[in-house]
Parts: structure tokens; C-alpha cells; sequence
């Protein structure tokens, strides 16, 4: 299982490595607004197929707290996703994908915190050092 984690997280951090870039390269050539109305258009196309897939396999919308919640971390995934795009208008790529990159200590600090999760003392020390580095890259 392991591998397995270690080849799709390598996957995800090198998709996630192109979108960061390629959200630079793109903000720089057709701007802050332009660049948020064709990533909001290619998000929407990509919904609906998703939506219509789901869909036809039978799956239904649940109502309940869980959707609350997903819809509230959908809200700050999109807000933040908003920011990231101005941020990246405004300052090097080569500091802000790296620095925003830093997201998910949040959700593991809250997942310990709220959800009672651990983690070993190597996996904080990670966590912590990703911490540190996102402190020198404002530097």
C-alpha cells in the first residue's frame, strides 16, 4: 500500500506542480480577470461531465450534514483558488506556488486537532519543517 501511496501522491504533486505553472504562465499572458473567466468556464465543462457521469451511474445527492460541510470547504476552495490566481498576478510563481503549497499542514493540524487524529513524532517533525521553509521563502 505504501508504494502504491508513494506513486499516486508523486502523480498528484507533479499534476499539481504543472497547474501552479501553467496558472503563472497563463495569469501572465491574459491577466487576473481573463485568466479566472477561462479556468471558471473549464472548471464548469469538466463539472458537467463529472456531474452527468455520476448521474448515470445512479448516484444521488445526499442532504445532510456532510453536504454542509463540503459545501462550505467548496466555498474556501474556491475563494482560495481565487486569491491563489491574484497572488500569482502580483508576485513570482517560483514563491507563491511553493508558500501556498503549505495548505495542507492546515488540514493536518485541524485533522489532529478536531478529528483526533495521530500521527507519528517523524510525520510532525515533516509537518513542522514544511512550516519552516514556507517562513524563509517570504524572506
Amino acid at each position: 500500500m505504501k508504494d502504491s501511496m508513494q506513486l499516486i501522491s508523486l502523480v498528484v504533486i507533479f499534476f499539481w506542480g504543472l497547474w501552479g505553472f501553467l496558472y503563472k504562465y497563463g495569469v501572465m499572458k491574459i491577466g487576473f480577470s481573463k485568466a479566472v473567466l477561462v479556468t471558471s468556464t473549464v472548471y464548469t465543462f469538466i463539472n458537467i461531465v463529472v456531474i452527468a457521469y455520476l448521474i448515470n451511474r445512479g448516484v444521488g445527492f445526499p442532504v445532510n450534514s456532510a453536504t454542509g460541510f463540503l459545501a462550505i470547504g467548496t466555498v474556501f476552495g474556491v475563494s482560495a483558488s481565487l486569491l491563489f490566481i491574484l497572488a500569482l498576478r502580483k508576485y513570482p510563481g517560483s514563491i507563491v506556488i511553493p508558500l501556498t503549497a503549505l495548505y495542507p499542514a492546515v488540514g493536518a493540524l485541524l485533522s489532529i486537532a478536531v478529528l483526533k487524529e495521530e500521527i507519528k513524532a517523524v510525520n510532525a517533525v515533516g509537518i513542522l519543517l514544511a512550516v519552516i521553509a514556507g517562513f524563509f521563502l517570504t524572506r
